[in-house]
């Protein structure tokens, strides 16, 4: 009797482990390079009118991603029941938590592309960079009913409040995402959960295989303030400013990072381990995000 006991209690522990060990990735997760082929996933912002179209939403990325070289998959995220257009649509609105959203975002991540040991990167604009930073976050803390781990490579986020939108007063009033995105509320409370980094800023939750974060804001942005889109501990950080330089186009609005594929705009860079560069006239922001997302080395 004892040795059948035994046994019973060895072939428990053994499928308990190997239940704990399918909830793992089978190794540290896919090399890390500077390739073309990623699959990227593009995340739209808040939608005042409820809903975005994806496919035109991001149609100036793509194309200039496409004209670059790139021949990974080039998918769209929607999470609105008046989103058209998308390649993985949600039903949900502008009630529905930014976790909620995030987690559906992690579903898909991992069901389509990590559970097949594949990476991507994932390019945010508005909120939707925040719903990104909710993903990872709660997959790498383990919270329970999320996917077991993820593999995201690159992040780049085009004018996120990561510290809050101006304009989210009177939206909440309405709105539970507005309500969230107010500063100072607890949903960044939640968010913000690992810790300070280099300057204070909020520490960025990271993929099982690493994840490189890049940041960007302007300060002509009329909804989301130039210390806001940068102030996390990010790899890479962006700031526009036309004032600072003598020619160059216009400064960057709220919408002008994911149409603006041409002309010169005056930025400064902040790579992790150095100082802010001084502004100069580089290429158009969504340029910038095609190198952000081709070499993790240089935003």
């Amino acid at each position: 009797m004892r040795r059948i006991a035994a046994l019973l209690a060895s072939l428990t522990l053994s499928a308990t482990v190997g239940l704990v060990l399918a909830a793992e990735p089978a190794q540290a997760g896919p090399p890390r390079g500077d390739t073309k082929d990623n699959p990227i996933i593009f995340v739209h912002g808040f939608a005042a009118s409820g809903g975005y179209d994806c496919t035109s939403q991001w149609s100036s990325v793509g194309a200039h991603l496409r004209a670059n070289g790139w021949t990974g998959e080039l998918m769209t995220f929607g999470y609105y029941g008046g989103d058209t257009r998308c390649s993985f649509p949600n039903d949900g609105n502008r009630n529905t938590s930014i976790h909620t959203v995030a987690h559906q975002l992690a579903d898909v991540i991992y069901d389509n592309y990590s559970s097949k040991g594949r990476k991507v990167d994932v390019v945010a604009h508005s909120m939707g960079g925040l719903v990104i930073r909710s993903a990872l976050l709660n997959v790498q803390r383990g919270t329970p009913g999320w996917p077991p781990y993820l593999y995201v490579e690159d992040v780049v986020t085009l004018a996120s409040p990561h510290d809050g939108a101006r304009d989210a007063g009177f939206c909440a009033l309405l709105y539970l995402q507005c309500r969230q995105m107010y500063p100072g509320s607890g949903f960044f409370g939640e968010l913000e959960v690992l810790g300070t980094g280099s300057g204070g800023r909020p520490v960025l939750p990271v993929s099982a295989m690493g994840t490189d974060w890049t940041v960007t804001s302007s300060f002509e942005d009329d909804i989301t303030l130039e210390s806001s889109g940068v102030n996390v501990d990010a790899d890479h950080r962006l700031q526009y400013n036309a004032a600072e330089c003598t020619g160059g186009e216009p400064g960057l609005e709220h919408s002008d990072f994911i149409h603006k594929r041409t002309g010169l705009y005056c930025v400064r860079i902040h790579d992790r381990g150095s100082s802010w560069t001084p502004f100069t006239l580089q290429n158009a922001p969504v340029d910038r995000t095609y190198q952000a997302v081709y070499d993790s080395s240089a935003a």
